[in-house]
C-alpha cells in the first residue's frame, strides 16, 4: 500500500527541454510563489480560504529536461511509494522522446498519473493521440504560452482528483476487505450448518434404524415386521403373487433360561438369529425378532414349496450347530417352524396369513418339535377361513 497519505500528495513532475519553462512552473506552483491571485483562485475552486490552507496550498515540484529522465523519476517515485499526482509534459523535446512517447512509457509504469500536455504546435491531433494512448480522463492539453492561473487551476484540480481517486480506492479496498471477512464468516457458518445438518440427518437415520431394530439380535423388530408385512401383502395383492411367512420358536427356551441363566439365554438368541440370517434368500426376505424366543421370516413371491424349503433349511441349520441344551430331550438347541403362503384375495387379510403360520408352529410343537408345521392352502381368503375352521 502507498505509505503516503491520500490527502497530502501534491507532488508534481515537470518534463520540458526548456529550463525557463520549468522555472515558470516553479514560480507558479512552488513555495516562492506568493501570488495572492493564484491562492484566491484555488480558494474559489475548492471552497477554502487562503488562511485555512497555508503551506499545504503549495506543490512539491520535480523536473526533468528529457522524456527518458522524466520516466526515470516516475519509476523511482513509484519504487519509493511516493508517486507523483500529476505531470506537465512538453510535446517537443528533441533529441529524445517526444511527449506522446514519454506518456506511453510513464503510463505503463504509473497508469494513475494525471498528465497535462504542454504544446505550442499541432504535433498530434487528438485522434492520433487517442490511437496511441488510452486517454480516458487522465490527460488534458495546455496550449503555450499558458496563463499562470490556468496552469495553477490544472495543478490544483488534477492533484485533488488524484487524491479523491486514491481515497475512493482506499475505501473500496476497505469495503472489499470487509466483504471478504463477512463472506468468509458466512462460508464458515454455512460449512458449520452443513456439518450440523449432515450430523443431524445421520443421527435421525440412526435413531430411525434403532426404532425398527431389535437391540439384542440386531434383527428387524416387531414394529418393522408389522409394517413390512402389511406393505408386502399390499404389493402381492396388486401383483397377484404369493407371499410366504415362517414363524419360528426356539424349542424349550424357558428351560434353557432356567438352566443357563438369562445371559446364556441372550447368547442363544443371538446365535440362532445369526444362523437364521444365513438361510434366508438375501435382501428380498426379512428376518425379524417377533418377541421373546420367537422369530419370523417374510418371503415375498414364495409359494408353499419355496416357503417350506426355507423353513426346513432353518431347522436343519440350527440343529446342525449342535449347541448344547441340557434341559432339552435332544440335548441340543433346535427350533420349530410354522409356515403359510397365499395369494391375497380382495377380501383377504394379512392377519389370516399370520394366524395360519402360527397354527402351523403349534402343529410342529405338538408333533415333537424340530420340524416344519403347516399345510398348503388354496388361493383366496375363503380357503384360509376354511382351514381355520377345520383346525379350530
Amino acid at each position: 500500500m502507498n505509505t503516503q497519505s491520500a490527502t497530502s500528495n501534491r507532488r508534481i513532475l515537470v518534463i520540458d527541454d526548456n529550463q525557463s519553462i520549468i522555472e515558470d512552473f516553479r514560480k507558479i506552483l512552488g513555495a516562492d510563489s506568493g501570488d495572492a491571485a493564484l491562492a484566491a483562485t484555488e480558494a474559489a475552486l475548492f471552497g477554502d480560504d487562503d488562511s485555512g490552507r497555508g503551506a499545504n496550498a503549495l506543490f512539491q515540484i520535480d523536473s526533468a529536461c528529457q522524456g527518458q529522465e522524466g520516466f526515470a523519476l516516475v519509476e523511482q517515485a513509484c519504487n519509493d511509494n511516493q508517486p507523483y499526482a500529476m505531470a506537465f509534459i512538453d510535446m517537443r523535446m528533441p533529441p529524445g522522446w517526444d511527449g506522446v512517447e514519454t506518456i506511453e512509457h510513464i503510463w505503463r509504469k504509473d497508469p494513475k498519473l494525471q498528465i497535462v500536455v504542454c504544446t505550442a504546435y499541432s504535433d498530434y491531433s487528438w485522434e492520433e493521440m487517442s490511437e496511441r494512448l488510452d486517454l480516458g480522463d487522465r490527460l488534458l492539453i495546455l496550449k503555450k504560452p499558458f496563463d499562470n492561473i490556468e496552469a495553477f487551476q490544472l495543478a490544483s484540480t488534477l492533484t485533488m482528483k488524484w487524491e479523491m481517486t486514491r481515497q475512493a480506492e482506499l475505501k473500496m479496498n476497505a469495503l472489499e476487505d470487509a466483504v471478504g471477512v463477512r463472506t468468509r464468516a458466512l462460508s464458515e457458518a454455512n460449512r458449520a450448518l452443513e456439518t450440523e445438518v449432515t450430523e443431524r440427518k445421520a443421527l435421525e437415520k440412526k435413531l430411525e434404524q434403532l426404532s425398527v431394530t431389535d437391540a439384542l439380535t440386531s434383527l428387524a423388530n416387531r414394529r418393522h415386521f408389522d409394517n413390512a408385512l402389511e406393505a408386502e401383502w399390499q404389493r402381492a395383492s396388486r401383483a397377484q403373487a404369493p407371499l410366504g411367512l415362517i414363524m419360528i420358536d426356539i424349542d424349550h427356551f424357558k428351560l434353557y433360561n432356567d438352566h443357563y441363566g438369562h445371559i446364556g439365554g441372550d447368547s442363544c438368541l443371538r446365535m440362532v438369529a445369526s444362523r437364521l440370517a444365513r438361510e434366508t434368500r438375501g435382501q428380498m426376505d426379512l428376518l425379524a425378532r417377533y418377541g421373546g424366543e420367537e422369530f419370523v421370516i417374510i418371503l415375498p413371491g414364495a409359494d408353499y414349496d419355496a416357503t417350506y424349503d426355507v423353513a426346513q433349511r432353518c431347522c436343519w441349520a440350527i440343529a446342525g450347530l449342535n449347541a448344547p441344551h441340557a434341559a432339552s430331550p435332544r440335548g441340543i438347541v433346535t427350533i420349530s417352524t410354522g409356515i403359510a403362503s397365499a395369494v391375497p384375495a380382495a377380501d383377504g387379510s394379512v392377519l389370516q396369513l399370520v394366524e395360519i403360520a402360527d397354527r402351523g408352529l403349534y402343529e410342529a410343537k405338538r408333533a415333537g418339535r424340530n420340524r416344519v408345521g403347516g399345510r398348503q392352502e388354496q388361493r383366496g381368503a375363503a380357503a384360509v377361513h376354511g382351514y381355520l375352521d377345520k383346525v379350530a
